[in-house]
């Protein structure tokens, strides 16, 4: 028995080192991971530099199909836009997108050094990747002649390199912030009557409230009483909100944290019962340590935000774009390879193998076994998903 590594007619399949490099990107590796892997087999493996000129190769033939799926992905969206009614008073199909922005490595929100970011733009309707913008600060060529003070001895390249300040800079460029939204609203681009109005997703909100809200339990200047009620309820003040939200009352957003606390006289009857058994009202000394007064701070954003958390939406279809964050990939292009894989995957639904494989073999779909890799992963993602239940039980009859 032995493995044949090139077929008769090449004009119908991948060369093995093209097959190779298209495989390892996909498959989220690199030259380290698919040299050991080979070794393990017994399989010899190409050289390092074979691989990289193999990749370039790869590469361009990846951005150009990435780019084609976003513009029928573009297409999808004004259609289903059309369909919608969604459309101006000159006939022009508006579009809602969802727009977030992806690091090359985690930051754990400690250390902004990442070499690279990705903002992404997702239609609201067709779930598909519109756009992508990539900054890198790094390219290993240009680093090297500038370590060695060589700039004139600078092989020629195609560089990726377009971006020069630090790295949380790019996040302002890249992720729609106050100032993005500042200056969309004074050069008002689609005009006077279409503002651009920006929606925050309902889970950053919850979530920096959250996490604002544990921090005052570390503060020792509150009571420890106190602090231990907050921490061991941690997850009822998010609960509240969303349950605010749910009936779409404003008010019961600045009350929440007083009905945690015990205290009932502002509340409704919807969004309370009644005082539980033995239940302490905790208002008085949150108000004389002055606890409330920071409570209400926090919970001052929640309320300047409460058009987008009434709107309940977020950006989780962003949030599940991966582009990979284990191993840096930002030296060279192959970060933005990697970037517009994901992009390809996502618009394609998983099927990556079958566009490059069409594209770099003239149209030509993959073999017997890419075909029922093709098939086997359709039909997992077909599958229904079960979702994990986070809360058991009447919460009606339990109360928030």
């Amino acid at each position: 028995m032995f493995i044949e590594s090139e077929k008769s007619k090449p004009e119908t399949y991948l060369p093995i080192n093209e097959a190779a490099v298209s495989g390892s990107i996909s498959a989220g590796i690199g030259f380290t991971q698919l040299s050991e892997l080979c070794a393990t087999m017994d399989i010899p493996c190409m050289v390092t530099c074979t691989y990289v000129l193999v990749q370039g190769f790869i590469n361009n033939r990846i951005h150009n199909v990435a780019e084609a799926q976003m513009k029928i992905a573009g297409d999808e969206e004004r259609r289903l836009a059309i369909e919608a009614e969604t459309v101006d008073v000159d006939g022009i199909p508006m579009c809602t997108i969802v727009a977030d922005g992806h690091w090359s490595k985690r930051c754990n929100k400690t250390k902004y050094d990442a070499l690279s970011r990705v903002a992404t733009i997702i239609g609201y309707r067709s779930k598909k990747m519109l756009f992508v913008g990539i900054r890198n600060r790094f390219y290993i060529i240009c680093q090297r002649a500038k370590n060695k003070k060589l700039p004139e001895k600078l092989p020629e390249h195609t560089c990726f390199l377009n971006w020069k300040k630090d790295a949380s800079s790019m996040e302002a460029d890249r992720d729609g912030d106050s100032s993005d939204t500042k200056r969309l609203a004074e050069i008002m681009p689609y005009g006077p009557r279409l503002p651009v109005i920006k929606i925050e997703c309902r889970n950053h909100l919850l979530r920096n409230y959250g996490t604002k809200l544990v921090a005052l339990t570390l503060n020792t200047k509150y009571p420890i009483s106190l602090r231990k009620h907050i921490k061991s309820n941690i997850s009822r003040f998010r609960f509240s909100i969303t349950k605010a939200i749910e009936y779409r009352l404003r008010k019961d957003i600045n009350n929440s944290f007083r009905h945690i606390l015990g205290g009932h006289d502002r509340c409704e009857s919807y969004f309370c019962k009644a005082p539980q058994a033995n239940e302490k009202n905790m208002i008085e000394d949150a108000e004389r340590s002055g606890f409330v007064s920071e409570v209400s701070q926090i919970i001052s954003r929640l309320v300047a935000n409460v058009d987008s958390l009434l709107m309940n939406v977020d950006n989780n279809v962003c949030e599940q774009f991966n582009t990979g964050k284990r191993i840096n990939y930002s030296q060279r292009n192959s970060y933005n390879a990697r970037v517009e894989t994901a992009v390809i995957s996502c618009n394609s639904g998983g099927k990556f193998l079958r566009l490059m494989h069409k594209n770099i073999v003239n149209g030509i779909s993959p073999g017997e076994i890419g075909k029922k890799m093709l098939a086997s992963s359709e039909k997992k993602r077909c599958r229904p998903k079960s979702k994990k239940l986070l809360f058991t039980g009447n919460s009606e009859k339990k109360g928030l």
